[in-house]
């Protein structure tokens, strides 16, 4: 009884090992575990890239180009979803749901994708035109008319359009 005891924890602890654990996949859908980190170029600050330290200790640069998804736990990002958008940026998934907001990784531009759609520039808030914003957003709500109602009085501020896309999530959950 003891053994099946230990085994019991051993194979528990194993798995939670597992499910914490820093990866990248490719485009190719190959899935690289390791440490990631993230790396600013000197000549273009604005450039961010991800560098991964696989288990047997090479590094390797994680171009945007070449990944689709990066599960970070303890970098500048923190815990957080990292994925790519034009095959060019990095953007942080902030919102997920039926639709997922991301922002660009060291910057203020929006994203969003709906059900499987791919992530698309949506950029709102911020300097954006608040009316141009909420037209951005409506689209993506048209098929809930009780909150596109309740969108309608509300202005195109940043603030809002989260508020509105985490309550049409909510609206979505069993």
């Amino acid at each position: 009884m003891k053994t099946i005891i230990l085994l019991f924890n051993i194979f528990f602890f194993t798995v939670c090992m597992a499910q914490e654990r820093e990866y990248a996949v490719t485009k190719k859908g190959d899935t690289l575990f390791g440490k990631i980190t993230r790396a600013n170029s000197f000549l273009n600050p604005s450039k961010v890239t991800f560098k991964i330290k696989d288990l047997e200790g090479n590094r390797k640069i994680l171009n945007p180009n070449e990944v689709e998804t990066i599960q970070s736990l303890k970098g500048v990002d923190g815990q957080c979803i990292i994925k790519t958008v034009y095959n060019k940026w990095f953007v942080k998934l902030l919102v997920d749901g039926k639709i997922k907001v991301y922002q660009l990784v060291d910057g203020l531009i929006y994203y969003t994708s709906k059900g499987t759609s791919e992530i698309r520039s949506n950029d709102f808030g911020g300097f954006n035109n608040r009316k141009e914003s909420h037209s951005r957003i409506r689209v993506l709500i048209h098929d809930n008319p009780k909150l596109l109602k309740e969108f309608d009085t509300l202005e195109g501020t940043e603030k809002n359009i989260l508020y509105i896309i985490e309550k049409y999530n909510q609206s979505y959950k069993i």
